[in-house]
């Protein structure tokens, strides 16, 4: 490693320190602001508020890494223009894309690291976070006498199987028990036309050599016309089993909870279900699922478009450039919120609204790249 890779690492790294111990700071008392209270009410200890508070930074950190690594490039390299030692070194012969070549190579292994984190951390810190704050409202719940289901167990369970075209509805689904009350499944064609509708009054679950087997009791198989919706027959059943009825369960009671708040693993389990660019209410889950997969590349594009707006102008202070950059930081945030919403909605694909922010910027700051290098 050159000298000058040295001292620019040294800079950036003194400032990128200082920027993520504050913006954790901020983001721990945001979440003693708005969960104390409740917890509080939850007559929670205070190890677990201090381990559901070291969880929120895990989660929240690849948000506070790219916001950080912004700061951080901008204002050393605003420094060293202001200093004109990038006049010096450019006269030296040494080009932009060199000097800055330390910072490319500290946001990959940024971009590297929040894959990891997302894959493999994250997951495990939100389902850990999620599972303690559950435990501890059931357990606040026991304790006034309230009846309440286990854990495991939910009411009215609707869920929507693109991939195959079903829609399931449960009053009851117990994953403990391996049991399921007042089970109705509609079945439609590729066109959207109904063709079959189950109904029982109970179901079983299980899973046999690595796939769930749902058997059906008490009901009626229904099946219809799907050109005119008429029906066709009607039979009952005292007990009913369709090798190709095989739905997770436990995927099932992922469909009742906000997408936002599902694990890399557990939205992955999702859409292995329903499809990876699933439209209708399953579009939430596959955005979720995307966006998880592009977060990590706001590293790379911070880099890009720090570098046009810190190495050029004059003796100018580096809070100039700073505030230059989180302008346009802003804005990529706001389109991607933007793109956001219209892949949960179904208006776009979700690969397309994931992906979209970062390719518009890379098109959008690959000339002026160019023009300083």
């Amino acid at each position: 490693m050159r000298l000058l890779d040295r001292y620019i690492l040294s800079e950036w790294a003194k400032v990128f320190s200082l920027c993520f111990a504050s913006f954790c700071g901020i983001l721990i008392i945001s979440e003693a602001y708005n969960w104390i209270p409740e917890f509080i009410n939850l007559k929670t200890s205070v190890l677990n508020i201090l381990i559901y508070f070291s969880y929120s930074i895990v989660v929240r950190i690849s948000t506070i890494v790219p916001i950080s690594l912004m700061v951080s490039t901008v204002f050393v390299l605003t420094t060293m223009n202001r200093n004109q030692e990038l006049a010096a070194l450019r006269a030296a012969g040494v080009g932009i894309a060199r000097i800055t070549a330390p910072l490319w190579w500290v946001g990959g292994i940024f971009t590297a690291l929040l894959i990891l984190l997302n894959a493999v951390f994250v997951p495990d810190a939100i389902e850990a976070q999620n599972s303690l704050l559950e435990r501890e409202e059931f357990n606040a719940l026991k304790s006034k006498g309230v009846t309440v289901l286990p854990l495991v167990h939910s009411d009215f369970v609707s869920f929507e199987n693109t991939k195959k075209h079903r829609f399931w509805l449960i009053t009851r689904l117990g994953l403990s028990t391996g049991q399921a009350f007042e089970v109705s499944i509609d079945s439609f064609d590729e066109k959207g036309r109904k063709i079959r509708g189950i109904k029982a009054d109970f179901a079983e679950f299980k899973k046999i050599n690595n796939q769930w087997v749902w058997i059906f009791k008490e009901g009626r198989d229904s099946k219809f016309n799907p050109e005119t919706g008429s029906l066709l027959s009607q039979p009952r059943f005292k007990e009913l089993n369709i090798p190709d009825y095989d739905e997770d369960p436990e995927v099932m009671l992922f469909a009742k909870r906000d997408p936002d708040t599902l694990s890399f693993r557990e939205v992955n389990r999702f859409v292995d279900h329903t499809g990876r660019n699933a439209g209708g209410r399953n579009a939430a889950y596959a955005m979720r699922y995307h966006s998880i997969l592009a977060a990590p590349a706001i590293c790379l594009v911070v880099i890009a478009v720090a570098i046009p707006f810190s190495v050029v102008g004059g003796r100018v202070s580096p809070m100039v450039g700073v505030a230059k950059t989180f302008g346009l930081f802003l804005l990529f945030y706001f389109i991607s919120a933007l793109c956001y919403a219209l892949g949960n909605s179904g208006a776009l694909p979700p690969v397309v609204a994931a992906w979209l922010p970062a390719i518009l910027t890379i098109l959008w700051i690959t000339p002026k790249l160019r023009a300083v290098n």
